[in-house]
């Protein structure tokens, strides 16, 4: 089976655009040389038989005139001299009286002959009757004489297939010359047909839109689209893959530093080489810090995993990840925020203000806690001494009034804003990027990780919401989460 199929395959890679193209051009050649070559057979024959017919009718009165002026019609027939002409001439009744070349007494009666007819009743008549091979036409002219006796004059003429072959021989010339002809003509045209589909240059394909059929033009479009397509694939691929390696040396070092410190210290309290109540004391809270950044790291990066997971997958399996979306009650989430973070405030010497009005939203509650928690704990970290953290929430109006006046559709948001340093505005569309800081050092000493604003963008994301971001250096920064219209459940 193996080489049959090979030899299909080899059959089918020998089919050529060019070549078929130059078949069909010299097809349609030579069938339009046989067809000419035919008609001008025919045409010529029918000349042929109608210049013969007007003779034969000239000749037919001339011999009607002449036999009308002699007093014996048999006696001036028999001195006629026709070589290639038959005459005969049919008596009142239809019996034949003359013929020059059978004798009359054997012939049948000819009244009945369709020119005879014609001559009887209109004074002449003409006819034709081809053999049944084509071979050759019988020409037939009837005239009536004077006595009411009729003389008819009948000449053979070469039929369609006697010319044809008559003509073979220019016809073969012209053939061999047209053959030659056209396989010159289909060679140039083909290769001229086929040069734009080989000039296309499938990197570029809009380069040769200006010189290419129109036909060609949806195909070539594809292509464009498709190779744009592709290269925008491949930079997404080159981007996460540039930004795995990165997450990947990012996590690394994040996780490398505590570790380092936590094993440092406990190294030093395993060997006994702290012996300093105090110092045990100080050693133990300093692991303490570390171990509770290693688990808000790992924390946030099992969040932000889950996040990435639900966004590539059905509803259902993200709810089995994130939880469940029930109603929450924002302006009571944002009050536990304040009191989780307020001796964190205080260390910062930054005080937390609420500015709540009353506000649902459906979602997942650990999400929405995170996203409030992690834009309160950044406004602080970033914040100045004696600076002001405002978490607010409410709903803004996101349709106009209808005309019986009632009010339009209302959606939820929930915002925080400080008086710290603020982001500049180069750096304002990178902040929500995993492990971004604006400003390292503060980072690393108030304890950061870098991903909050990260899940606080996927968190937005999942939940609809858009993200609206006001901040101005050494001025302060405002972020707004705007979630789309709610549908309650009722209760």
């Amino acid at each position: 089976m193996t080489p049959r199929c090979g030899r299909v395959s080899s059959r089918v890679a020998k089919r050529s655009l060019s070549k078929r193209v130059f078949a069909t051009m010299l097809t349609m050649s030579l069938i339009t040389i046989v067809v000419f070559a035919l008609a001008l057979t025919l045409f010529m024959q029918k000349r042929l038989v109608d210049s013969t017919s007007e003779e034969l009718a000239s000749e037919a009165r001339v011999v009607a005139a002449s036999l009308n002026s002699s007093p014996s019609y048999v006696g001036m027939l028999r001195r006629l001299q026709q070589n290639d002409t038959r005459i005969t001439l049919v008596g009142r009744d239809g019996d034949v009286l003359y013929d020059t070349d059978i004798d009359e007494s054997k012939m049948e009666d000819h009244g009945d002959r369709p020119e005879i007819e014609a001559a009887f009743e209109t004074g002449s008549g003409s006819a034709d009757r081809s053999s049944s091979t084509l071979g050759e036409v019988m020409l037939y002219e009837a005239v009536r004489l004077a006595d009411g006796s009729v003389v008819r004059l009948a000449k053979g003429e070469a039929g369609y297939l006697s010319v044809l072959w008559s003509l073979a021989g220019p016809v073969a010339i012209l053939t061999a010359v047209g053959v030659v002809v056209s396989v010159a003509v289909a060679r140039r045209e083909s290769r001229r047909i086929i040069e734009p589909l080989l000039e296309v240059d499938l990197d570029h394909p809009q380069r040769n839109a200006q010189n290419a059929y129109a036909e060609m033009e949806p195909m070539l479009e594809r292509i464009e689209t498709q190779r744009q397509e592709l290269k925008r694939q491949v930079r997404v691929l080159a981007n996460n893959d540039r930004m795995r390696r990165e997450f990947t040396a990012n996590i690394t070092h994040e996780l490398k530093t505590p570790l380092t410190t936590v094993s440092g210290y406990a190294e030093l309290i395993a060997n006994g080489m702290v012996t300093d109540e105090a110092d045990l004391r100080d050693f133990g809270r300093r692991i303490y810090n570390e171990a509770g950044r290693l688990t808000s790291l790992v924390n946030d990066i099992l969040t932000l995993s889950n996040l990435d997971e639900a966004e590539r997958s059905e509803d259902g399996a993200a709810s089995a990840t994130l939880g469940t979306r029930e109603p929450i009650d924002v302006p009571r989430t944002l009050e536990g925020i304040a009191q989780r973070l307020e001796q964190v405030a205080q260390r910062a010497d930054v005080r937390i203000e609420l500015a709540c009005e009353p506000a649902m939203v459906v979602g997942v509650p650990r999400l929405i806690d995170e996203l409030a928690y992690n834009l309160a704990s950044n406004a602080i970290r970033y914040n100045r001494p004696g600076g002001v953290v405002t978490l607010s929430c409410g709903v803004e109006q996101v349709g106009g009034s209808d005309a019986d006046g009632a009010s339009g559709l209302f959606a939820p948001y929930i915002c925080v804003a400080d008086t710290g340093i603020g982001i500049a505005a180069e750096e304002q569309g990178k902040i929500f990027e995993r492990f971004y800081r604006v400003d390292k050092s503060r980072s690393k000493a108030r304890g950061g990780t870098g991903l909050g604003l990260a899940i606080v963008k996927h968190a937005a994301a999942y939940h609809g919401a858009r993200i609206e971001l006001d901040s101005e250096l050494g001025r302060g920064t405002s972020i707004s989460v705007h979630f789309p219209v709610q549908e309650l459940p009722e209760l």
